[in-house]
């Protein structure tokens, strides 16, 4: 098997309290030949000049020093000077484990696979961890049923930092600047690119849960974006014969519950943005039962809310994750 160089990508801002573990954990990798693109979108803390220590010690590293542009034009800045076969993502909150590259790789031209994914870790402070996905298996797919399980979010997720992409993937490709869920909204162009994806639930990327993250961090309208970019992927399905339809709908729904629960705890001020959350689930309710890929609990929650089912007893039963 080759040594192919494989490009790293970390977006810096802010997290001189995470950043060493982050980097450290990248330059532990078992796999050697990394080039280790270092972008600092304009920090005000001590990042810049950790950023250039790091390039002293490893020749490896590549720094870069921005004006604050965002997340998605931080990746947009280190994609541009990628020069490995293979492109990764890391997030500088974030830490990978010793054998992250080794196995994405490994799994990537064993499967001869344009996406190699890795299974994920929600890490807490309190020493809590959650794996985003229960299925451990390892699995090759075309792009049809690639699409499929990446819209079904069972055996993995939208993140870009649990996948490692062929460099060819984003020749023509960037992310969308200034936009929340910039992951989701690039997902399916990315797939498209791809003829084939291999995926192991094997645990190799620990997703970081701050509370002060995009993620979250409170309500704000930006974050809708989010559903645009599953009416785009929609649309996509409807412009070829419907192909995605069960799974396109299932995956805007599961969209339009998570932020009608995030409004059920908020204070008033954002009454019309929920009514249309609640309209769109009760007309695309055809779906939620049709959906293989909808867990039951999401189903129950979605048909209570389509029948105005009492807001705070929703919420309660979502904390609890009914079944």
């Amino acid at each position: 098997m080759s040594d192919e160089k494989i490009s790293i990508i970390v977006p810096i801002y802010n997290v001189e309290m995470y950043l060493e573990r982050c980097v450290n954990s990248i330059l532990n990798q078992t796999y050697r030949n990394i080039e280790i693109i270092l972008i600092d979108d304009g920090s005000s803390d001590k990042c810049p000049m950790m950023c250039d220590a790091y390039a002293k010690q490893d020749a490896r590293i590549n720094v870069i020093h921005k004006k604050n542009g965002g997340l998605s034009d931080a990746r947009n800045a280190g994609l541009d000077i990628a020069t490995g076969e293979y492109i990764a993502f890391v997030d500088s909150d974030d830490w990978i484990e010793n054998d992250f590259i080794e196995t994405l790789y490994r799994n990537a031209k064993t499967a001869n696979a344009d996406i190699s994914i890795i299974g994920c870790t929600l890490v807490w402070d309190n020493g809590k961890r959650k794996m985003l996905s229960h299925d451990k298996g390892y699995y090759i797919f075309d792009k049809e049923n690639a699409i499929r399980e990446l819209l079904g979010q069972k055996k993995f997720s939208c993140m870009v930092c649990q996948k490692m992409y062929k460099n060819k993937i984003f020749n023509n490709l960037r992310f969308p600047i200034g936009k929340f869920y910039e992951d989701v909204a690039i997902s399916l162009p990315t797939f498209l690119a791809a003829e084939k994806v291999v995926t192991s639930g094997k645990a190799g990327y620990n997703y970081y849960q701050r509370s002060d993250s995009i993620v979250n961090s409170k309500f704000d309208k930006r974050k809708l974006y989010f559903l645009d970019c599953c009416k785009d992927i929609i649309t996509y399905s409807d412009l070829h014969d419907k192909k995605y339809d069960v799974e396109a709908h299932g995956f805007y729904l599961r969209a339009l519950m998570m932020f009608v629960l995030i409004l059920y705890q908020t204070p008033e001020g954002e009454a019309s943005t929920l009514k249309y959350l609640e309209r769109e689930i009760k007309q695309n309710k055809k779906y939620v039962w049709k959906s293989p890929y909808l867990e039951l609990r999401k189903k129950v929650v979605l048909s209570l809310i389509c029948i105005g089912f009492p807001k705070t007893i929703l919420v309660k039963m979502w904390r609890r994750r009914i079944s």
